[in-house]
Formats: structure tokens, sequence, C-alpha cells
């Protein structure tokens, strides 16, 4: 009687057994996430604005300044149009 070890996975008559396969994509899952993370919280980060390179801290109060002054403008092009409709 023959006695089946496990699950095996059969590629071009070569026999893989399943934690082989498991083993080698926690493998890669692991890498990834590895690289995920270094990428994420790499220090020193420069980013570019206005075709000019900062750092993050620059970056930061440089966006929320582009988003105040975005607001802005929609608050000055609301006051327009009350005007317009006003006349």
């Amino acid at each position: 009687m023959k006695q089946n070890n496990g699950t095996k996975f059969t590629v071009l008559d070569l026999d893989i057994p399943l934690l082989a396969i498991l083993i080698t994509f926690a493998i890669i899952g692991i890498i990834a996430l590895v690289l995920f993370f270094v990428i994420l919280f790499r220090k020193n980060r420069t980013y570019v604005f206005d075709k000019e390179q900062v750092n993050a801290k620059d970056f930061k109060r440089l966006e929320k300044f582009e988003q105040q002054r975005d607001d802005l403008e929609l608050e000055i092009a609301k006051i327009k149009k009350l005007r317009k409709q006003a006349k």
C-alpha cells in the first residue's frame, strides 16, 4: 500500500510539496513587507515642491499653505458670485 505523505504538486514531472510552496510565498511576502516598511519609514526624505527639493518638514508646511491658499481662492470666488447675484 502506498502512503500519501502530504499534498504534492506535480510540475513537469517534478513533485513539489505544499510546504515548500507555502514557505516560498511566505519568504517573498516577508521580503515585500520589509521593503515596504523600509521605504515608508526612511529618514531624511526629500520631496519636490514647485520644482524645488525640500525636506519632509518643509513639504508638509508648504502643502498646508497651498491648501489654505486654495481655500481662500474658493471663498473669494463664492463672494464674487454672491455679488453678481446681488446686482
